[in-house]
């Protein structure tokens, strides 16, 4: 389900971008000021469930140890929960820039975005 709102999503802010779908300029930066407030809180949430990556005080038992890698690998595995916070982010993104491509205010969140990125990337 989640790929399918991303395909929505992403023909929206093509639609956008070529024109096709406009709105009022009010109304498309109320939405998408409220789109970047949930992006906020989601990338929060992604660096609470980064830190559940090692937990401790689960003692030796067998059990124990079991519990511990089971619930360290729900917070950063393969199907986890940060897998899932990076993808409704990235659909987050695209709905907030499918509401500033159609009032015609995209090209600056671009900016913002490859700024973001490129500080991102020079912390790896």
């Amino acid at each position: 389900m989640t790929q399918d709102h991303a395909s929505y999503w992403r023909n929206m802010k093509a639609q956008a971008i070529s024109g096709e779908f406009k709105i009022e300029e009010d109304l498309g930066q109320s939405i998408a000021n409220v789109v970047s407030e949930y992006i906020t809180e989601l990338e929060q949430q992604k660096f609470e469930a980064l830190t559940l990556e090692r937990l401790t005080g689960w003692g030796d038992l067998p059990s124990a140890n079991s519990i511990r890698q089971k619930l360290e690998g729900k917070a950063v595995a393969n199907d986890s929960a940060v897998k899932r916070l990076d993808e409704h982010i990235a659909i987050a993104r695209d709905q907030r820039d499918t509401f500033l491509a159609a009032i015609g205010k995209l090209q600056g969140v671009d900016q913002q975005t490859a700024g973001a990125l490129g500080a991102t990337g020079a912390g790896i």
